[in-house]
């Protein structure tokens, strides 16, 4: 797995929204929960149950099934996403990709570059579908028929 040391997050302008903040107070509850549940350590992002605690490791017929250590799905965190744009009231339809795609989207109309883009969200260089992200971002700038008058 390549890690991105080159990438750094930034606290953001409002703190609301600020995505260090964010984490930094998800960890503090998250090392709680995992001392309440007896853990010491486990992945960022868990499987939660129906009572927002760390959902215990599953077990079929004495079996472990699901991620060893009790990491959420793709599935689950696409279910996330939709039900937080959901409670947001945000049309369309979610998916955990919808996030890494308005980034990409919303930070080439703020006007970066679309090579660091790319590798501040962990594309290859010449990635085909960050170049369909980026026309669509470009669609309205790029326009011939913007600035002619009409």
């Amino acid at each position: 797995m390549k890690l991105f040391t080159e990438n750094q997050v930034l606290y953001g302008s409002d703190p609301a929204t600020c995505p260090v903040r964010a984490v930094e107070a998800y960890i503090e509850a998250l090392v709680a929960a995992h001392k309440e549940a007896g853990l010491d350590s486990g992945p960022l992002f868990v499987r939660v149950d129906r009572h927002d605690r760390v959902a215990a490791r599953m077990h079929r017929r004495g079996r472990p099934i699901g991620d060893p250590l009790g990491r959420i799905t793709p599935e689950a965190a696409a279910e996330v996403v939709n039900r937080l744009a959901d409670r947001a009231g945000l049309e369309g339809d979610w998916t955990g990709h919808s996030l890494r795609r308005g980034f990409a989207t919303a930070a080439r109309a703020a006007k970066h570059d679309m090579i660091r883009i790319g590798r501040t969200g962990g594309w290859a260089d010449g990635s085909k579908s960050l170049a369909g992200y980026m026309e669509d971002a470009d669609r309205e700038a790029d326009s011939p028929l913007v600035g002619i008058g009409l």
